[in-house]
């Protein structure tokens, strides 16, 4: 009898404990989230949110934001929704998952898009350092319409954004990035005139790229504080679209310089290409007047390499 008491005891006091535990990091979750949004304001930001609550004990740091908005004067960025959402266990408080809800807005310089998803969900995992340094990022989304206020929409039924953090002898901020987009329907009077002039669908099935991409700097809590990483050098180690019978693959590798130019070359593989050139054309980005010799030199590089249906060329 005297164990089964203290064993009681021990749960009692193991209860009470673990219910602090949570209690005290709820309202430091939710005190630190208070502090970043007053020190963005005293920056000249727009940081606001209409309600900030954190819930989920015993086993969970759901922290909720109503109305949040949030605008950086000096780069002309904002992004604004009814909700969002930060979930961690409280056990590991730095692996998240990010809820967006289904419609938000996203502010640029010379426009702002309205962006509606049924499903837009992430996960990051965070260095324990006080800068948060990303260590990998995975972005989902599901039937997702975006709409631009110069006009444009465009659509896509699945799109994954993946970044991952690599370790480089140089000590330089290398991140391995995967993009893929299913179904993408980029929407325009242009684009319908150029897809009706080849027979090419409304939507473009697959484009898939991976790369290795150093930047000036690591991502961490200052890539919104104070200015995003830009990247020096990319390595395209794959790239894959295919829009109908049309099919681009390629490789290559980037230099960019501090003005934002970018150098290098590429090796690309064109199934039909016949068609891209015809795309070219079409759209201006080919004179009328250097088509013919366009085409008839593809014609020989793609016969010499034994296939003239598939075109080698390197990009520069």
């Amino acid at each position: 009898m005297r164990n089964l008491t203290v064993f009681l005891l021990l749960l009692v006091c193991a209860a009470l404990g673990w219910g602090l535990y949570w209690f005290v990091g709820a309202q430091a979750t939710e005190r630190g989230l208070a502090v970043w949004l007053d020190a963005r304001r005293a920056e000249g930001w727009t940081a606001t949110a209409a309600t900030l609550d954190t819930n989920g004990f015993p086993n969970r740091f759901d922290t909720t934001f109503e109305a949040i908005e949030l605008s950086d004067p000096e780069t002309g960025v904002g992004w604004s929704a009814p909700w969002f959402q930060i979930l961690s266990l409280s056990y590991r408080p730095t692996e998240v998952i990010a809820v967006w809800p289904d419609e938000q807005e996203l502010r640029l310089p010379r426009e702002t898009l309205g962006v509606a998803a049924t499903r837009m969900i992430g996960s990051l995992a965070l260095g324990v350092t006080p800068a948060l340094p990303l260590e990998r990022l995975v972005i989902e989304g599901a039937a997702a319409d975006l709409a631009s206020s110069r006009g444009w929409t465009a659509a896509v039924a699945a799109a994954q954004v993946a970044l991952r953090e690599t370790p480089d002898e140089t000590d330089a901020p290398v991140y391995d990035l995967a993009v893929s987009l299913s179904d993408f329907a980029p929407d325009s009077a242009e684009l319908a005139r150029l897809r009706d002039l080849v027979g090419l669908p409304e939507v473009i099935e697959t484009l898939t790229a991976e790369l290795t991409v150093t930047f000036d700097k690591g991502w961490d809590i200052t890539a919104i504080e104070d200015r995003r990483p830009q990247p020096r050098e990319i390595e395209i180690t794959a790239l894959n679209a295919r829009w109908g019978d049309l099919a681009l693959a390629g490789t290559g590798q980037i230099i960019v310089d501090a003005t934002g130019i970018g150098t290098g070359e590429m090796a690309l593989e064109a199934s039909n290409w016949r068609d891209i050139v015809a795309l070219a054309e079409a759209s201006g980005a080919l004179p009328a007047n250097r088509a013919p010799l366009v085409r008839g030199a593809l014609e020989t590089l793609a016969s010499l390499a034994g296939d003239p249906e598939r075109l080698d060329v390197p990009l520069r």
